[in-house]
Order: C-alpha cells, then structure tokens, then sequence
C-alpha cells in the first residue's frame, strides 16, 4: 500500500511550506509509477490504454498528463469512451463538467466547498445520491501557486485501522447504515459495503451535507473522520496543468488543501457511472486481507 510508513507532514493553512520534492519524500511515492505521459485522450493507443488501466487497477489512482489543447475539456471529455456515462452534478455545465474555482462571496460556497479556497475535507463524490459515480476525474488547468495540494487516502487503509485497532466497530460498519442529504438529494447506506469479494466504501464529513448517524456508529464515524484527515495517512500532490486525476470513488477519498483566496486556480471535474465496454478491464473495490 502507498500509506504504508508515511510520516507525518507539517504544513501551514496553505500547506505551502512544501516543497514537491518534500511532499513526495512524505508521502513514500514513486510519482512516475502513477504518471501516464500521452498525447492527447482521444488518440490514445492500444498501449497506452492498457498502460491506464494496469495503473489505475494497481494503485486505484492515476495521473494522465496531456500535451496541451486551445480547449483542453476535449481530453476530459473523451474519457467517456471508456468509463461510461457522465454522473452530472448540479453545478455542471451542459457538457456535464463542473468547474472547480474560487468564486468569492457567492453564496454557493455555503453549500459546495469546491466554489471556496477553503481545505476540502477528505471524502468520496456523491455520498448523497443513490448511485454514486464509480470514476472521479480531476483535470487542472490553472494551479494555485501555493497550496491546492490534491490529497487521497486509501479505504483499505481505513479498513485495516479498524480491523487492527477496533475489530468490533468496524463489523457495524456494513450492517449500519447511516443518511447523507444534500438538498433534495438522499442516500442511506452502510460506510463498507462487500459484493463478490470485494468492498467499497462511501464516507463524507463535512458541514455542507447532513448527517443522520445512528447512536452506535457515533465512535467509529469520528475515528474514521480523524484518520482519513490526518495528513500522515495522505498521498498529497500538486497537479499541473494538463494533468487529470483519475480515482476510483469507491475505494479512494480524496480532498483538498486550501489557497490563498487571491490565487487562481481551476480544475475541471467530470464523474463517470463506469459502465462501457472498456470497464471490465477495472477492478472497483479493494480485496481485504
């Protein structure tokens, strides 16, 4: 696992006293094993794409980095070939991208974190709705210079905490279920669900959902909310522009650090139901030992 033996990173509010040198050090990461160099997306050969899904099947994330485009969504939307249908969100534009930027004052940021500069904390898209998109893509095009490190952290890295440390709670985690709502939008579903052998996990813990959390996972929901937080269980990374991130969003949290309110910065995000004729060469979920 990538969060074997990490230690512990000090950051200020922007984590910008790290270097990248210093955050892969951190992080114990061989960054070229996760970064796939191609063209363009909608040229991508037979090679490559088999490269892409070893990759993702392997460390459950993947780093595309593309030569530049006059309009880079182009790449971002030629994935759909190969993880299915786009899962919108409601701030997304007709193309079913939402655009990730600080937008000041707007009132949105009350309810959607990614509109702020404010730390994003760690958790797995769509929590909140009934069928949670599989893929999450993440493409940058203008990042912060300070601060805005992506961060992931593994569920099964989750898993095995709770199977060493609290054996007991983590059994109720898949036969209790707890309520995410986001405005008219609710899901009730267990933290860890196992199907075929293999487990996924949906979790969320900031203050823009609401949460109805059953008396007995009250403990286990707060240890799981201190450690996918804590930045010692993070794989941290600055995206460049051109780069998209690719996660499986069922077995990988992801968040943000902050920036400072005056930097631009700007991702791209599209969500994928990850069905097409390309998705059996994925594996969703994770194995547990």
């Amino acid at each position: 696992m990538l969060t074997d033996n990490l230690q512990r990173v000090k950051r200020d509010e922007f984590g910008a006293n790290l270097d990248e040198k210093e955050i892969l050090e951190a992080s114990q990461i061989d960054i070229s094993q996760v970064i796939l160099k191609i063209s363009k997306v909608a040229e991508i050969s037979e090679t490559e794409l088999q490269r892409l899904f070893e990759i993702f099947n392997k460390f459950e994330f993947v780093i595309l980095e593309c030569e530049p485009l006059p309009h880079p969504e182009e790449n971002l939307l030629a994935l759909k070939k190969f993880f299915g249908s786009v899962k919108r969100h409601k701030l997304a534009a007709p193309n079913g991208i939402t655009s990730i930027e600080n937008l000041g004052n707007s009132p949105l940021g009350k309810t959607y974190v990614a509109t702020t500069n404010k730390m994003h904390l760690m958790h797995t898209d769509g929590s909140y709705e009934i069928e949670p998109p599989k893929i999450v893509a993440m493409q940058c095009e203008v990042p912060s210079k300070n601060g805005g490190f992506s961060q992931i952290v593994y569920a099964e890295s989750v898993y095995e905490y709770l199977r060493i440390n609290h054996p007991q709670e983590l059994q109720n985690l898949f036969t209790h279920a707890l309520t995410i709502a986001r405005t008219e939008e609710t899901a009730t579903r267990a933290i860890f669900v196992e199907q075929e052998g293999r487990i996924s996990m949906t979790f969320r813990s900031d203050s823009v959902v609401s949460m109805t959390i059953p008396p007995q996972m009250e403990k286990v929901y707060n240890i799981i909310k201190n450690y996918v937080n804590d930045p010692k269980n993070h794989f941290t990374y600055q995206l460049k522009a051109h780069q998209i991130l690719l996660i499986d969003n069922t077995t990988v949290l992801h968040g943000r650090t902050s920036f400072p309110d005056h930097e631009f910065r700007k991702l791209n995000k599209l969500c994928f139901d990850g069905i097409s004729e390309y998705c059996r060469h994925l594996q969703f979920g994770f194995i547990p030992k």
